[in-house]
């Protein structure tokens, strides 16, 4: 019986010192999951920011690439002008005539535009859907005027925004995120009401 009442005894005493350990051990757990939410957030900052930088360092690189098709186009225009200037001035002849016109002109409905750099997301949304889109360059490789580039795009379901527009953007996740309000992946479906703050005339978007 003593032994009985001895074990009772010990494993009364281990049952107390448990249940003083449950509060820390329930702390610890809390710490070990706001630890792990920091991290969490913390890397999809991370992630978002190395984003942000690549993607304008993208738009620059397509920018400063534009600038040089713009200078070869122009220097290429001149050339031709020059050319039937020439052809002009020292021929009668009705079909060089008409070359030379062709020259000195360009085609109705022709022109050729350049530097128009636009961010796209797509329907994967952020960070996934995001990539710079040269509306001036498939304007000139389809035949189609900007507006008509970007219309298409909008109606494929993409969000086009500008540089600035971007950034402010992925300001906006970021403050979001630190709160708590928002994580990765963002789909394109919560993007507008983020973006009402926003200038309109540096987004593009599906109102459908």
């Amino acid at each position: 019986m003593a032994g009985m009442r001895a074990g009772d005894a010990k494993l009364k005493s281990l049952q107390k010192k448990a249940a003083k350990l449950v509060p820390a051990a329930e702390s610890l757990i809390i710490l070990f999951d706001q630890e792990e939410t920091r991290l969490k957030r913390k890397a999809e900052v991370t992630r978002l920011k190395l984003l942000h930088s690549a993607i304008l360092q993208q738009a620059e690189r397509e920018r400063s690439a534009e600038a040089s098709a713009s200078i070869g186009y122009k220097q290429v225009r001149l050339i031709a002008q020059s050319a039937g200037l020439l052809i002009t001035a020292f021929s009668k002849n009705n079909k060089f005539q008409s070359v030379a016109r062709s020259l000195r002109e360009e085609p109705a409905g022709k022109k050729r535009t350049f530097g128009t750099i636009l961010i796209s997301i797509d329907k994967k949304g952020l960070p996934d859907g995001v990539d710079v889109v040269h509306i001036s360059r498939l304007g000139r490789e389809s035949n189609q005027s900007e507006t008509e580039v970007i219309n298409r795009l909008i109606k494929d379901g993409s969000l086009l925004l500008s540089e600035e527009n971007f950034s402010r953007l992925i300001d906006k996740l970021i403050e979001g995120i630190l709160e708590g309000c928002l994580g990765l992946p963002v789909s394109i479906q919560t993007l507008p009401q983020i973006l009402t703050t926003f200038p309109l005339r540096f987004i593009h978007q599906n109102k459908g």
